[in-house]
């Protein structure tokens, strides 16, 4: 992992208001905590179409969209109030024409949306507890040799966590790369299907 020095000091600067905003307002605005890993990970793969869900203050889009200049980054955040904070860090970054936030519940985005399979290079999940049928879900919106970053996974209380770690380490769909967050976000590589 890279020290946090070595991020753009515009990224700092985002994940230090998300810090302040969540203690102020005691709310679930949490920043992710591993911004350098994360920032290694998107610049070695280099994703042109990524997807978020929890967007929080825009930090992680942002952190995406600068990491892969090419890339688009569709986040997903359920709280208004947080949504306008993103929506004024992505516009003073410039990032407006490759970060689009859209506000709702997960599950009316993602229906109102409709991405079609093998669509994305890159899911990133950092919403609160993520259920089996959406990592599930991932794997097919993920075009093949595409990555999940999935945090918060232990938040499902132990049966639900169990469940999820069971998806990821299904050898036959997924390859599991090295965690992030000192091993509280799982990274994942969804392999090709097998040939009948």
């Amino acid at each position: 992992m890279m020290p946090s020095a070595d991020l753009p000091d515009v990224l700092q600067a985002i994940q230090l208001a998300t810090r302040s905003h969540q203690q102020q307002h005691a709310c679930n605005a949490h920043t992710f905590e591993d911004g350098p890993g994360l920032w290694q990970l998107v610049q070695q793969h280099q994703p042109r179409h990524m997807l978020e869900l929890g967007t929080g203050l825009g930090y992680t889009a942002c952190l995406m969209a600068l990491a892969s200049p090419q890339g688009q980054v569709l986040t997903l955040e359920g709280d208004p109030e947080h949504a306008a904070l993103a929506r004024q860090q992505i516009a003073a970054l410039g990032l407006q024409q490759r970060v689009q936030l859209h506000e709702g519940s997960f599950a009316t985005v993602m229906q109102a949306l409709q991405l079609p399979a093998g669509s994305q290079d890159l899911v990133f999940f950092d919403g609160n507890m993520p259920p089996l049928i959406l990592v599930q879900h991932f794997h097919t919106l993920l075009a093949p040799g595409g990555l999940l970053v999935c945090a918060n996974i232990d938040l499902n209380g132990p049966l639900g966590a169990r469940r999820v770690r069971a998806e990821l380490a299904d050898a036959q769909r997924w390859q599991l790369l090295p965690p992030l967050e000192s091993g509280l976000t799982r990274v994942a590589r969804r392999l090709p299907a097998l040939s009948p």
